[in-house]
Formats: C-alpha cells, structure tokens, sequence
C-alpha cells in the first residue's frame, strides 16, 4: 500500500460505464504519445505533461480498464530523478510546484521519506508556495497558493494518524486558508471541498454541483464557459460524492467534446495566453478528463 498519498476514495458512480470508457481509452494514446515525446525532446518534469500524464495513467490503472504497470513504473521513475535533480540545484530552474510532486508520488510504495522532506518546505505563515508556471495562471496569486496548499494537505493527510509533525503542518495550512475569500476557480471549489470533512465537505461538493454549467461542464473561472481541464477537475472532485446526475450530465459534455485523436480543445488557464489554446492547455485539460472521467468509473 502506498505510505506517500491515498490521493482518492472512488465511489463508482452508475450510468454510461461502456461510453466512459470507451472516451478514457481513446484518450489514453493521445496522452502516451505526447507524454513520451515530451520526455524524450524537453527531458523535463512539468504539473502539465509528465505528471499529469502519470496521474491520468494512474487513475486508469486503477479500474478495470487497466494500464502497464510496467510502463508506468519506467515513466514515475524518470519523473522522481527528475525532480529530485531540480530540487538540489532549485537556482537553475523555477522551483517544482507541490502538485507535480504530488502526482509523482502517488505512484511510489517507497517515496515517502524523499517526498515528505520536499513537501515540508512550508512557510512560516503555513502555506506552500505554487511553483513551476502555476503562479502565471488568470486566478487571484493567493487562490494559487492557496490550491497548492490544499493539494498538499490532502496529500499529507494519509499519513497524519502516524506523524504528529505532519499534522501539525496540515493545521497551520488548514488556518491560512481558512483566512483567505471564496475562490474564483473551479479548481480552488474542488480541492476545498477534498480537504473539508462531514457538513462542510458535502456543502462544498453541492456548491460544486450548483456551478455546473448547464451543458455538463464547469469553466476555469467558475461560471464562465465550460473547458475540459476543470470539467476533469470537478469530476475528481465528485468522484467523492454520491451526485450520478451531476456526473453523468459532465460525461456527455466531454464525450461530446472529445476530438478524434482523443484530446479536447482547452483554453489556456495563463494569462498570457489570454484564453488561447495550445499543445500544453490540451494535454493538460486532457489528462484531467482522464482523471475525472476513471475516478467515477470505479474499479
């Protein structure tokens, strides 16, 4: 069992197995071939391919459609030496954000001492920093820090019942977001509700139903027009919930959406990028929708 993360609870949610299915396995080339691509021309570690990929590839692993677990050991290994290169030299490259530390090591039996040493770099104040590119994105800064840190929380909670250390982390973490606004994102709406407990995490996850769009989907700024990344999100976040209507109406909404190859055409969440989208945005929202989407499918 892994010590690092116990990253989801799946609850199978009925309606459309067959159709789920058949759009995660046509996305599921998409996602290799790209992936693959990705580390052997940039041979680096990034929240939106590499990590991604492994997290999507996970995900499907557990169900019953099932992955190379050979493959998929080959890919989370070259990601761990990867991060952990950056992490000893961090001046050479922009800092690995928590969640692409996160989405390797779920995918690791023995990790955890590595990873909890680099997670563990929280602030004074209790919150963990956003790394890699995520701080460019069209969300307030805080809300972004504020989702890494909740990410890590989440993370971190497997193993506070065996760690008073790392409890007391997570409660310094839980205080500074509690000081903070209601988030502008989906995601933010996602992760709060997977951090939250009893009452306040079913308020959470009915909150995340009332901002469904009414064509399945859910926007990078919550009620804004719908987009594969935080559709994906938002499944993640349900996959903890019991609301089959609400999954089953954002199912139609990527299977509708999906395109030939198996990706989804997804707006850039940078400013920047102004809403634009790209070979990074697509991968990534792609990669959600897999998450998502094998989440609710259950095992």
């Amino acid at each position: 069992m892994h010590r690092f993360l116990i990253l989801s609870l799946l609850l199978p949610v009925v309606g459309s197995a067959n159709d789920t299915e058949t759009i995660i396995r046509k996305a599921l080339p998409y996602l290799e071939t790209n992936g693959v691509k990705w580390m052997q021309k940039r041979k680096c570690v990034s929240c939106h391919q590499i990590t991604s990929m492994l997290w999507g590839v996970n995900e499907t692993a557990r169900t019953r459609i099932g992955f190379d677990r050979k493959k998929l050991e080959e890919w989370r290994n070259w990601a761990e030496k990867k991060t952990a290169a950056l992490e000893k030299d961090p001046e050479k490259k922009p800092p690995v954000d928590n969640m692409a530390k996160l989405m390797i090591g779920n995918y690791s039996a023995n990790a955890y001492p590595e990873f909890a040493q680099w997670i563990m770099k929280q602030s004074t104040n209790g919150h963990w920093k956003a790394g890699g590119q995520l701080p460019r994105q069209k969300r307030p800064a805080r809300e972004t820090d504020e989702v890494t840190t909740m990410w890590t929380m989440r993370a971190l909670a497997a193993l506070a019942k065996e760690d008073k250390e790392i409890s007391g982390h997570i409660r310094s973490a839980r205080a500074w977001v509690a000081m903070g606004k209601p988030g502008v994102s989906t995601e933010w709406w996602v992760v709060r509700a997977l951090t939250s407990k009893g009452k306040k995490r079913d308020e959470l996850l009915r909150k995340l139903v009332d901002l469904q769009n009414d064509d399945g989907g859910w926007g990078w700024i919550a009620g804004k027009q719908s987009d594969t990344l935080a559709t994906g999100l938002a499944l993640y976040g349900l996959s903890e919930g019991d609301d089959a209507k609400s999954v089953e109406r954002a199912r139609k909404f990527l299977r509708s959406t999906q395109r030939k190859d198996g990706s989804w055409d997804v707006p850039s969440t940078k400013k920047s990028n102004k809403g634009e989208s790209g070979p990074v945005s697509n991968y990534w929202g792609t990669a959600w929708a897999v998450v998502g989407l094998a989440a609710t499918l259950g095992d």
